[in-house]
């Protein structure tokens, strides 16, 4: 291990004489999930060099909460700055998963440096200096991404209060002729009105959930083709126009979910793929479920363009969105707060050929 912190990006950056010293004084430390490395406002007495693992560094917002200005993976290191200028630590660290770092105390490495040449210095502190000026403008990007969070939150709260009279006296209206003509289509008909009534509201409590960073759910024993069936009938019509055909492969799994919440995490994905797909030749969205283990692996498939490269990385975060002049970015910010709250996780894998999101949710 020893040897390999010699390459290591910090190490690097000092002759090999000067660097064989700096290793001679790091102690191996390793920190399990969640653990706290120091605190924002805790005393500057060493740098951290990352070994594996990831670690967050976080900044209380104006309302005391938590918030993740930066990522530190392997070859990374984080906590230079206090021990630079003297100061007290400007950030919170916290270990996501398991991490192994190496601790450089603050005393030996001030004492290498103050022997190092102008050249050794210059690059550290170039690298320093573009290190916190990323640091920054992720951070002015976080406050703003919270203001717009918030902003959002108040036009969700206001239009709740607004469509409970339009949306009732549609459910009522929709009840009485349902109850006048009982012919099997017409019930049908009536039917996916209420649904899609009930959809709307919910889409905008979801909204405001979101703002609020909370997701309520409503969980009780669901079959997955009756969640499943009940999508394709609500997007056969849109996605005939859009010359899109939707598949869904017959599955006998049930699951403990909120089946509004989720239909409404499948309906995002099958909008996004049907936008993505319209018009293309042989257009296809296909969902599937499978069991894994104590797990159920639920995939929507699409044969489209796949999602472009420079979004991929950041595609769960809040208002990112590419080529939908009406989205918001927040579909699927929203659908990832939901699958978590169910337990979840939901990722994807995108190329040229297509893409394929994945939810994984335990069984029971």
């Amino acid at each position: 291990m020893r040897a390999d912190i010699r390459s290591h990006r910090f190490i690097s950056h000092f002759p090999a004489a000067q660097g064989a010293k700096l290793v001679k004084h790091l102690r191996l430390v390793r920190f399990p999930h969640k653990a706290v490395i120091f605190e924002e406002g805790a005393d500057s007495d060493c740098i951290y060099l990352v070994l594996t693992g990831r670690v967050a560094l976080t900044k209380k917002s104006p309302g005391g909460a938590p918030q993740t200005i930066a990522w530190k993976g392997p070859d990374d290191y984080f906590g230079e700055l206090g021990v630079l200028d003297g100061s007290v630590r400007s950030t919170a660290a916290i270990a996501d998963g398991p991490v192994q770092l190496g601790r450089l105390p603050r005393a030996p490495f001030l004492n290498i440096l103050s022997e190092s040449s102008w050249h050794t210095v210059l690059r550290l502190f170039s690298e320093v200096s573009e290190n916190l000026r990323a640091t920054n403008e992720r951070y002015v990007g976080e406050v703003v991404r919270k203001e717009k969070i918030t902003l959002i939150g108040e036009m969700a709260n206001a239009m709740i209060h607004d469509f409970r009279g339009p949306f009732s006296t549609i459910k009522l209206a929709t009840e009485l002729i349902a109850k006048h003509n009982r012919s099997a289509g017409n019930q049908d008909l009536c039917a996916m009105i209420l649904r899609q009534v009930d959809r709307l509201g919910g889409m905008v409590e979801e909204v405001l959930d979101f703002a609020r960073g909370e997701t309520r759910l409503k969980i009780r024993s669901v079959p997955l083709q009756e969640l499943l069936l009940h999508l394709q009938e609500d997007n056969l019509e849109s996605c005939a126009r859009a010359g899109v055909r939707l598949v869904v492969k017959p599955t006998k799994l049930t699951l403990p979910l909120d089946p509004d919440r989720f239909q409404r995490v499948l309906q995002n994905l099958v909008t996004n793929a049907r936008e993505a797909l319209a018009r293309r030749q042989g257009a296809r969205v296909v969902l599937s479920a499978r069991r894994e283990g104590r797990q159920c692996l639920i995939s929507v498939a699409d044969n489209g363009p796949g999602i472009p490269r420079e979004i991929r990385e950041a595609v769960f975060e809040p208002f990112v969105s590419r080529g939908k002049p009406n989205g918001t970015g927040l579909g699927l910010a929203i659908a990832r707060s939901v699958v978590r709250a169910h337990h979840g996780e939901i990722d994807f894998k995108s190329a040229r050929t297509g893409t394929t999101f994945t939810i994984q949710l335990p069984l029971g």
